[in-house]
């Protein structure tokens, strides 16, 4: 039997729901969540004297500092925002595929990762290229690929698609990607914190995320890695972070830093940058390769026992394209009646489309899903 990694004082609701769900909102790290109460309560008792300039630097840097080690990536290579979406925002407007270029995605990605995109497409006449996904919600990797080619100005992926799981070999992309000119850019938001990502032996160009989901930590916090050559673009957002240095307030000029700390640009909830450095801290102290290994045990498990029951599982056959999300429709089901039953019975798992979408995290066990099975049969 598997035993869960993450423990039930770090991650309590895991002891009253089976829950199934970190690819919606994953279960928050408890000293993550008590961090940011701390401060917020600290900021509210005696304001700047708790949370001073210094301290503005630090909670961010400390951040950086975990980002950097969960990409295997420079300090330097780091931005910290509030989301995923502002740092693609800015990536995308930076990039700005002309017109006769193209952007290669796929067309179950989230719309997180690919509106960014097309909205610069849509200004500067570029053109996006869709690889189609069949019934079964996969994408065929060769396809995909075969759709790069001397026009393609940008290869944007979800790491792993946020409907199914289903991952891709970033190395193979890059390389195809550079081949032809072209950057490789991903959002790991589906992916970081469950598969490992090493921007160094991948050679992706960016990856952004944001915290709340595999990496089990708060809403309003995200961070990028860019890299050293897409460090001279002019960021899509600016603000008073953009500045070389941002205390020395004048509104006349704007030198942006030579990192990609050009990408910061404002104010942001702070304190969430304080839990999100403490839950990824958390799980690289757990180790993202183990937590890989137990999170393909237990969605194997899943995987296998919703089959005996009858359900249709979505996405990639082959287990090397998967990761801890299944995907699965249950014949003779209505979806979201179905999802609601599951809901009562305290099985927590999301409602996409006309499929119910199961991921287990570390903080699950075999017994959980032994009990989750259970309770979906009786369902049935």
């Amino acid at each position: 039997m598997t035993a869960r990694l993450g423990t039930l004082d770090q991650f309590p609701p895991a002891e009253r729901y089976v829950y199934m769900d970190a690819a919606s909102v994953g279960l928050s790290q408890k000293s993550g969540a008590e961090a940011i109460s701390k401060w917020q309560q600290a900021l509210a008792d005696d304001g700047t004297v708790a949370f001073d300039e210094q301290a503005e630097v630090d909670c961010l840097d400390g951040l950086n500092n975990a980002a950097a080690a969960l990409f295997n990536a420079g300090t330097s290579d780091i931005a910290v925002a509030s989301s995923e979406t502002v740092l693609m925002a800015s990536l995308a407007w930076a990039v700005m595929p002309a017109a006769g270029t193209n952007i290669v995605a796929t067309d179950t990605t989230h719309p997180s990762t690919i509106y960014p995109w097309i909205r610069v497409a849509q200004t500067t006449g570029a053109e996006v290229r869709w690889a189609h996904a069949g019934d079964d919600l996969a994408i065929d990797a060769d396809e995909l690929e075969s759709l790069i080619d001397d026009r393609t100005s940008v290869v944007c992926l979800s790491h792993a698609e946020y409907g199914t799981g289903q991952t891709y070999d970033l190395k193979r992309f890059a390389d195809a990607a550079h081949r032809h000119g072209a950057v490789c850019i991903v959002d790991a938001t589906q992916s970081a914190g469950q598969v490992a990502i090493d921007v160094a032996a991948t050679g992706v160009d960016a990856v952004a995320t944001s915290t709340y989901k595999w990496l089990c930590g708060p809403f309003g916090t995200g961070f990028m890695y860019v890299a050293p050559a897409l460090q001279k673009l002019n960021p899509g957002i600016v603000g008073w972070r953009s500045h070389e240095d941002m205390w020395d307030f004048q509104a006349d000029r704007l030198v942006l830093p030579q990192s990609a700390k050009r990408f910061e640009f404002g104010t942001m909830a702070y304190g969430t940058a304080l839990g999100a450095t403490q839950a990824v801290n958390y799980l690289l102290e757990i180790g993202i390769e183990r937590i890989f290994d137990h999170n393909r045990v237990i969605s194997g498990r899943l995987r296998d026992g919703l089959q005996g029951l009858g359900a249709e599982i979505l996405g990639p056959g082959d287990a090397a394209s998967r990761s801890a999300t299944v995907a699965a429709r249950f014949p003779g089901k209505d979806s979201a009646a179905f999802a609601r039953t599951l809901k009562d019975r305290q099985v927590i798992a999301s409602l996409r489309g006309d499929f119910i979408r199961f991921s287990p995290h570390l903080y699950n066990s075999s017994d959980d899903i032994d009990r989750g099975l259970a309770a979906i049969g009786e369902a049935l």
